[in-house]
């Protein structure tokens, strides 16, 4: 083997070593503070390496509070021996409460708390996410929650 192939293998090496970038799968061990494990034999990535997009944290849209009223159902009945009074009249307000919306995630329709519909939950301690690992292992983007399919 000559010179030039022995630095290329060099090279390699350690390039590989760097790990400029890598796609990892982890999972958060606690919600605040946000940590993040990858592995069992390392310790839990702190808040401090983690860049967030937006995929992640938590947005969340206001809800209008609003009424409909129901009203101009008044109506009788005639029978032989007369009629009946005039029946549901007035007007009639509808629950101002909304526990979902029609949107889904995974499968599942989009919470509402405390007035606001959760677009987009934060992380969760048990969520699993998809890592990239970037600057040579220093810091790591988290992209996105990773579901798994249900059996």
């Amino acid at each position: 083997m000559n010179l030039s192939e022995q630095l290329y293998l060099m090279m390699q090496k350690n390039s590989d070593a760097m790990q400029p970038t890598d796609l990892s799968i982890g999972t958060v061990t606690s919600a605040s503070p946000l940590e993040i494990t990858i592995s069992t034999a390392m310790p839990p990535l702190p808040a401090s390496v983690l860049y967030l997009t937006s995929a992640v944290v938590e947005k969340k849209m206001p809800m209008l509070e609003h009424t409909h009223k129901t009203g101009g159902l008044q109506h009788e009945h005639t029978i032989p021996s007369g009629s009946t009074g005039p029946a549901l009249s007035g007007e009639f307000e509808s629950s101002k409460e909304l526990t979902s919306v029609a949107v889904m995630e995974n499968g599942k329709p989009l919470p509402v708390k405390g007035g606001y519909i959760i677009l987009n939950r934060g992380l969760e301690t048990g969520d699993k996410v998809l890592l990239l690992r970037v600057q040579k292992g220093q810091k790591f983007i988290v992209l996105s929650r990773v579901f798994e399919k249900e059996a």
